[in-house]
């Protein structure tokens, strides 16, 4: 991962950041400039792999003659695990004495965050990010071929037979195991964080249960929803209705990933989280 401090004492406060779908720490180019945007605020940053890193790759557990070998990567990555990778970075930034975190997504990151939060009510959490937060459930309804509910009974048969890890052809560029897409998409309570597609009758209850001041962005280019950004913009601030202030920011010209608009970004996030 990466690990980014401000010059002099340690800072009170610290961004943990959670990458999207088959992304990793570094491969965002926005990262090394909001690593700088914030540590001038006096603000650390955490920016690290989490299971679901790349496609697909290799893990090791244990240690010495005890180590084994798991794949991962978002082929394998099942979307409740993600409580043990926010949770470890949490840990490490409070053992750095980081009293205050700002719990921060990109993309598949932000239903991982929200996801993550409204299980455990971190009491560290003084703030959330969510940078581009997609309709997972929207789009892959969206895909050609066969129904997402025909896909979801054939995985969920294969985890039934003990062969969650057989791979399944959903038609799209990411592979899944069984038991992934079963994560993925077989309990819209789990993973269908921001689903815009229902307006304001979508099932908000894990983005309504955040009590801090929320911070959402988005790109007006290629992003991942089924509705106008300004539209998702528009509801995200509508359903998160335990937060105190939450401020959305749409960056003209961006995409899902904000290539050529890294600045404006990480001039919005360090502004938010420096306040």
């Amino acid at each position: 991962g990466l690990y980014a401090v401000p010059d002099g004492a340690t800072a009170r406060r610290a961004v943990l950041h959670t990458h999207g779908l088959a992304g990793n720490f570094y491969e965002n180019r926005f990262i090394s400039n909001l690593a700088t945007a914030v540590t001038e605020k006096g603000v650390a940053l955490l920016a690290t792999n989490n299971r679901g890193h790349d496609y697909r790759s290799d893990n090791l557990r244990g240690q010495g003659v005890n180590t084994t070998y798991e794949p991962g990567g978002a082929t394998w990555d099942i979307i409740e695990d993600c409580v043990h990778d926010s949770g470890g970075g949490a840990a490490f930034l409070a053992e750095r004495g980081h009293t205050e975190i700002v719990f921060e997504g990109h993309s598949l990151g932000c239903n991982k965050t929200v996801y993550y939060l409204s299980e455990t009510g971190d009491p560290r959490c003084v703030g959330v990010v969510l940078i581009s937060p997609p309709e997972m459930f929207g789009l892959q309804e969206d895909k050609p071929g066969e129904e997402l509910s025909k896909l979801l009974a054939r995985a969920r048969e294969l985890v039934k037979q003990g062969r969650g890890e057989a791979l399944i052809d959903v038609g799209r560029d990411v592979p899944y195991t069984a038991a992934t897409f079963v994560s993925m998409f077989g309990d819209p309570g789990v993973t269908d964080v921001f689903p815009f597609r229902h307006g304001e009758d979508g099932d908000y209850h894990r983005l309504a249960s955040l009590k801090v001041p929320i911070l959402a962005t988005y790109g007006d280019v290629e992003e991942a929803v089924n509705v106008p950004v300004a539209e998702a913009a528009s509801l995200l601030k509508m359903a998160a209705g335990g937060s105190p202030e939450t401020e959305t920011v749409i960056i003209t010209g961006a995409n899902h990933v904000y290539w050529g608009h890294e600045d404006a970004l990480a001039r919005a996030i360090s502004e938010f989280v420096s306040a």
